[in-house]
C-alpha cells in the first residue's frame, strides 16, 4: 500500500506550486544584484521586500485556499467511500457547512503561519548571506551563488510543508466524517514501502479510539503519507492484532517491573504479576484494548501478565531484561527484540554464545544468546559496527 490516500499526484502538484515561490525570489534577487550600481543596505531592504511579495501570506493565500479545499474534499470523499463499505451513506455537500468552514479556516491559517515563518527565515538568511559576502569582498557571481543556496534549501522546506499539510487536511476531513457517522474507532493505514518511517510502520493496522487525543493521527511527521479508515465491526484478524498488542504492552510493563528489582534480590513471581496487573489496569491504552476485545480489564491484565512472565522467563536473563528496557528510549521494545531473536540471522562464536544481528525499523541491533537460548544482552549499534560484526562472525563460521 504505497499511497493509501491516492492523492500523490495532487500532493506533488501542490508541492510544485509552492516550490516555485523560492525560485521566483531567486530570479528577482539575482536581477537586483546584477543591475544594482552599488549594493548597500537599501539593496538588502529591496531584497527583503521581494521575499514578502513572492512568499508572504498575501502572495500565497489564494494558493493555500485552493489546495486546502481540494484536499478537504478528497478526504471527505475518501471517508464516504470507506463508510459505504459498511452500508453507511454520508452525503458530501457541494459547499462547505459552517462547521466545515471553521475547521478549514483553522487549517488554512496553520499553513499561512508556516509559510510566514518560512518567508521570515528566507529574509533573514538572504540578508545575512549578502552582508557576509560583502564584508568578505565577494563578487556578484559569488553573492548570487549564496542566494541560490538559500532558495534551494527553501524549495525543499516549501515542498515539505505542502506534502505534510495536504495529509493533515485530508485526514482531518476524513475524521470529521467518521465522527458525524458515529464511528468510535479508526485503523491507522501507513504507506508501506522503503520510505516508511519506523513509527508509522509500528502503527500500521493498529486500531485507536477516535476521541482519544493521544492517539496517533497523520501526519505524524513531515512528509507523512498515512491515513485513517473507520472500524465499525472488528474482524477476527483485527481481534488477534488487538490481543497481540495487549500482550506486547504487558511484556513491556513486566520487563520494567523486573528491571527495577535490585541486583541480588529475588522477588516472587506472584508479587511481580500483581504489580504488573495494577500497572496494566491503570494504563489507558490497555483499557482501550480491553474495551475493544469486550473483556474485563482485570481479567485481561492477569492473563497477559502471566503470558509476559512466561515469555520473559523463557527468553531473557535478568541482565537481558535490563538491557531491553534501556533500549526503550530508542523506540525498541521487548517485543521487537523477541521478533528479531526469532527471525534474525544467527552466528555461533568459539565460546558457545549465539549472536543475532538484524534491524528493528531503521536501527541496527546485536543480540547475544546463552546456551539456553536466552537473551544475555542486547545492543543498538551503528551500521559500521553491524557490518564489522557480520564479517567477524562469518569468519568464525568458516
Amino acid at each position: 500500500m504505497v499511497d493509501p490516500t491516492r492523492t500523490k499526484t495532487l500532493r506533488e502538484e501542490f508541492a510544485r506550486v509552492l516550490r516555485k515561490l523560492p525560485d521566483n525570489v531567486r530570479k528577482r534577487v539575482e536581477e537586483i544584484l546584477l543591475t544594482a550600481h552599488r549594493i548597500d543596505e537599501s539593496t538588502i531592504e529591496r531584497i527583503k521586500q521581494v521575499v514578502e511579495e513572492e512568499m508572504g501570506p498575501q502572495a500565497v493565500e489564494r494558493i493555500i485556499d485552493r489546495y486546502t479545499w481540494l484536499f478537504w474534499q478528497r478526504g471527505a470523499e475518501f471517508a464516504a467511500r470507506q463508510l459505504k463499505k459498511f452500508g453507511i451513506e454520508l452525503l458530501i455537500p457541494p459547499t462547505l457547512s459552517i462547521i466545515d468552514e471553521e475547521t478549514v479556516n483553522q487549517l488554512k491559517n496553520l499553513q499561512l503561519d508556516l509559510i510566514k515563518g518560512l518567508s521570515d527565515e528566507v529574509r533573514k538568511k538572504l540578508a545575512f548571506q549578502i552582508r557576509d559576502g560583502l564584508l568578505k569582498g565577494e563578487t556578484i557571481r559569488e553573492l548570487t551563488k549564496r542566494v541560490q543556496e538559500v532558495t534551494d534549501k527553501t524549495k525543499y522546506d516549501a515542498e515539505r510543508i505542502a506534502k505534510t499539510e495536504a495529509t493533515r487536511v485530508f485526514n482531518q476531513a476524513a475524521l470529521d466524517r467518521y465522527k458525524r457517522a458515529g464511528v468510535r474507532y479508526y485503523k491507522y493505514l501507513a504507506a508501506m514501502d522503503r520510505r516508511t518511517c519506523p513509527r508509522c510502520a509500528k502503527n500500521y493496522n493498529k486500531i485507536f479510539k477516535i476521541d482519544d487525543p493521544s492517539a496517533p493521527r497523520p501526519p505524524c511527521h513531515p512528509n507523512c503519507r498515512c491515513c485513517v479508515v473507520p472500524v465499525i465491526k472488528f474482524s477476527d484478524q483485527e481481534k488477534r492484532s488487538i490481543s497481540r498488542e495487549s500482550k506486547e504492552l504487558a511484556l513491556q510493563h513486566y520487563a520494567k517491573v523486573v528491571s527495577r528489582t535490585p541486583k541480588g534480590k529475588t522477588v516472587p513471581d506472584e508479587e511481580n504479576v500483581r504489580k504488573v496487573i495494577q500497572v496494566l489496569r491503570k494504563d489507558e491504552r490497555f483499557q482501550q484494548l480491553a474495551e475493544m476485545l469486550k473483556q474485563d480489564v482485570k481479567e485481561l491484565a492477569e492473563k497477559k501478565a502471566r503470558e509476559a512472565l512466561q515469555l520473559l522467563r523463557e527468553n531473557f536473563t535478568k541482565h537481558g531484561i535490563d538491557r531491553a528496557v534501556e533500549l526503550e528510549k530508542h523506540e525498541i521494545t521487548v517485543a521487537d527484540i523477541l521478533r528479531l531473536k526469532k527471525r534474525g540471522k544467527r552466528y555461533m562464536d568459539d565460546v558457545g554464545d549465539t549472536h543475532v544481528l538484524g534491524k528493528i525499523g531503521d536501527k541496527h541491533v546485536w543480540i547475544v544468546l546463552n546456551e539456553k537460548d536466552q537473551v544475555k544482552t542486547v545492543h543498538k549499534i551503528n551500521k559500521r559496527k553491524f557490518e564489522k560484526y557480520q564479517e567477524k562472525f562469518k569468519e568464525l563460521k568458516k
